[in-house]
């Protein structure tokens, strides 16, 4: 018995070797984005997109462990020597010893070897195959079914956003158990296969994928309730910046990375390890056991009656339906798609650029730009904000609605430095130029200071709006490394605004572009602690619940104020020392809100989830110098952030020519009749709508593939319409149409 054993562990030690180095091989090769030669495959399809590369890594090391695990079970003769080999080349690959086309040749050639193995013995194996084929073992079918249940119970959630139908939904139910059964049908298929093939040491892999998918689908169906986006979405946000920062994001939802929430992420581990077990043994006790064919057959009859469900659906379902469906559910196992959205186009977006050039300007007035975090413009009332509310109605311009141009921070900054849709934002970052505004008023004379309470290295928000070197005169802000760190914000603001005042004290009036921002007003919203908050009753631990009572959202709504209501006064501060010196009358002053925050008025908290009025609409207040000639400035409907560089350019003496085409107008020259805003987002989980069209009361919302990459598409579609009669575009939205387009044309034909 002994040298029975003696030689099974030897045994297994080859072929553990065989499959470490298979595994290791495939793993190196998608790291080092390898292309498979001949089938021209890359292995990484969305470098950066730190989930999807996860997602990917778990294929190719399963693959590697399938292959390992065939070699090993297959090659007898040379099997010794062969295994050091594989596990050699795996090392080599992943060390980068091993070129790419040495590892490629070894692997094609022990693939070869196997099957030539295979032939040889074809008898043999065959015989093995249908033992293996029909042969029933015990399997843990608890945890199938448990499988199953829990990724039909979390799309059935999901159903809460479909459109109208109840036939629809019913059918979309019997759809989701359907695919879910294929998987998982399939999946334990699989493993019984992996488990024939693979050595005890190295089915763990497998097993601890499996164990971690209903985990992941319950987590990813708790975001998509909660914060209106699931775990793609959400990950490909946090990469737009070009840096993956989940510790940032997950503080900024109020998640901090502690002893607390790891041991709550190892209390998950364990649990799930438990729970699988216990299905385990729960299996066993009853007896149950199950063949690969049986599996099979089950995989391939629950397919075949989805392809018929989907037939049918193609054929009985609105367009509508059937897409939401898709972009609901992207696990689907048909071949048969839908057509994207309401109506599909292919587009060549329009991309002007105002030249950054020095302008003989008219006169140049001191430029206070303030950027307030998050400030809705629905917070400018006497309770919460007296002094913006009669800044805005006794000395700015008398703007009706003002909205901004994307729901989140570095685009939103980047539409009012640049005049340029934030779609472009890219662009920017990838130039690390400054952009239009401050470039062209440096260049005219201007002294450029920037000064900012938080981390401009987010989402390279330095380089991209100020230049790589920074090409400000001053630019100030708060990284890891900063001593400011020490200070709370509301302590950092006035501090801020005490060098603001130092350095403008320090000049003689005219010529300086000081933008600030200001950040007490951003999650979990701050004031300073003399400050008296006007409202009482407010959260004193601000968290996101996601399904709150009416006491629980007003609480935290309150605490918000609270925070408008500090900065409101730092403001009014700012403005009467501004006063004081003599440098208020002739100054020009523009305080907004990079965007909105939401109070589940649409479903969502925070923002960076839809285009929709909470996350959009903000404060746009510009006062101009006493002695303007256009005084107080002409009465507008409707204002933009894109409307800030042609306005400003404009009051400055530069000439009309320089903004022609650009997607904003100047407000001292308003249309006289209605005009279209244009809004875009790569931050739209919660609804996909990526572009929104909005005049009067007509809107039009446009959704394209993998709207959280940092891409223009050209492929397009329209997610959703309001008061556009057969989605006339160019009838309704005919103003901005040239602002937007070069080309877009209708998948059927039409001219939209």
């Amino acid at each position: 018995m002994s040298r029975v054993f003696s030689a099974h562990r030897v045994s297994l030690v080859w072929r553990l070797l065989a499959w470490a180095g298979a595994v290791a091989g495939l793993l190196a090769a998608f790291w080092q984005d390898w292309t498979v030669p001949l089938v021209g495959m890359d292995l990484r399809t969305k470098p950066g997109h730190v989930l999807i590369e996860a997602l990917e890594a778990v294929k190719a090391a399963l693959i590697g462990s399938l292959l390992g695990g065939l070699w090993g079970s297959l090659v007898i003769r040379g099997r010794h020597i062969g295994s050091v080999i594989m596990f050699a080349a795996g090392l080599g690959a992943w060390t980068s010893w091993m070129p790419a086309a040495w590892f490629w040749s070894w692997m094609a050639f022990s693939m070869i070897w196997a099957v030539v193995v295979l032939f040889g013995q074809l008898g043999a194996f065959g015989k093995v195959l249908r033992d293996f084929w029909s042969r029933h073992e015990a399997w843990n079918a608890a945890f199938c079914l448990l499988w199953v249940l829990i990724g039909t119970s979390c799309d059935a959630a999901l159903l809460r956003e479909a459109p109208s139908g109840i036939w629809e939904a019913v059918d979309c139910l019997a759809a989701r158990f359907l695919t879910h059964l294929i998987m998982a049908a399939g999946v334990w298929a699989l493993l019984a296969v992996h488990r024939h093939l693979v050595p005890p040491p190295g089915r763990w892999l497998a097993w601890s994928v499996v164990a971690a998918v209903p985990v992941l689908r319950l987590v990813n169906t708790w975001l998509q309730l909660w914060w209106g986006k699931g775990l793609i979405e959400m990950f490909g946000e946090l990469e737009v910046g070009g840096r993956f920062e989940l510790e940032r994001a997950w503080a900024a939802g109020g998640v901090e990375w502690n002893a607390g929430t790891a041991s709550l992420a190892i209390g998950v581990v364990l649990v799930v390890a438990a729970l699988v077990n216990l299905c385990a043994q729960i299996s066993k006790s009853r007896g149950w056991q199950v063949s690969p064919r049986r599996l099979v057959r089950l995989c391939l009859t629950a397919w075949l009656v989805l392809q018929i469900d989907q037939l049918a659906g193609a054929m009985l379902k609105e367009r509508g339906w059937l897409w939401w469906e898709r972009k609901t559910y992207p696990r689907r196992m048909t071949w048969i798609e839908p057509q994207p959205g309401l109506r599909g186009y292919e587009a060549t977006f329009h991309n002007p650029t105002v030249p950054v050039q020095p302008l003989p300007l008219r006169t140049k007035p001191d430029v206070f730009l303030f950027m307030v975090e998050s400030l809705r413009a629905d917070t400018l009332t006497p309770q919460i904000a007296p002094f913006l509310t009669r800044f805005r109605d006794q000395e700015c311009q008398p703007l009706g609605e003002t909205w901004a141009a994307s729901n989140v921070t570095h685009q939103s900054w980047f539409s009012i430095l640049s005049g340029r849709l934030p779609l472009f934002f890219k662009e920017g970052r990838e130039a690390k130029k400054m952009l239009a505004l401050p470039a062209i008023l440096k260049a005219s004379g201007y002294r450029v200071e920037t000064r900012m309470v938080n981390d401009f290295s987010y989402m390279e928000m330095v380089q991209t709006n100020f230049g790589q070197p920074t090409e400000a005169d001053v630019m100030e802000h708060v990284d890891r490394e900063s001593p400011e760190n020490f200070f709370k914000v509301p302590e950092r603001e006035v501090r801020m605004l005490r060098r603001l005042k130092e350095s403008v004290q320090s000049r003689t009036p005219g010529g300086l572009l000081a933008i600030t921002g200001m950040d007490a007003t951003h999650y979990n919203y701050k004031w300073g602690t003399a400050f008296n908050p006007p409202f009482s009753d407010y959260e004193e631990n601000p968290i996101f619940p996601m399904r709150p009572n009416p006491d629980e959202v007003r609480r935290i709504t309150n605490r918000f104020w609270n925070s408008v209501a500090w900065v409101d006064a730092q403001l009014a501060e700012f403005t009467n020392w501004l006063k004081a010196q003599g440098r208020y009358d002739e100054a020009i002053i523009i305080i907004t809100g990079d965007h909105g925050e939401e109070f589940k008025e649409q479903g969502s908290w925070f923002h960076g989830t839809m285009l929709n009025e909470p996350q959009t609409r903000v404060p746009i207040l510009i006062k101009w110098p006493k002695a303007a000639p256009q005084g107080r400035g002409p009465q507008v409907a409707k204002a933009s952030h894109l409307d800030l560089l042609p306005t400003l350019l404009d009051a400055l003496g530069a000439d009309h020519s320089l903004w022609q085409g650009m997607p904003g107008i100047s407000l001292l020259h308003p249309p006289a009749d209605e005009r279209t805003l244009i809004l875009t987002t790569h931050f739209c989980g919660k609804n996909g709508e990526a572009m929104l069209l909005r005049r009067g009361s007509a809107e039009a919302a446009f959704g394209w593939r993998d709207f959280w990459q940092p891409i223009v598409p050209r492929d397009l579609w329209i997610e959703r319409v309001q008061n556009v009669p057969h989605m006339q575009l160019e009838a309704v939205f005919g103003d901005a149409m040239p602002r937007l387009f070069q080309k877009l044309t209708a998948d059927d034909g039409r001219t939209p």
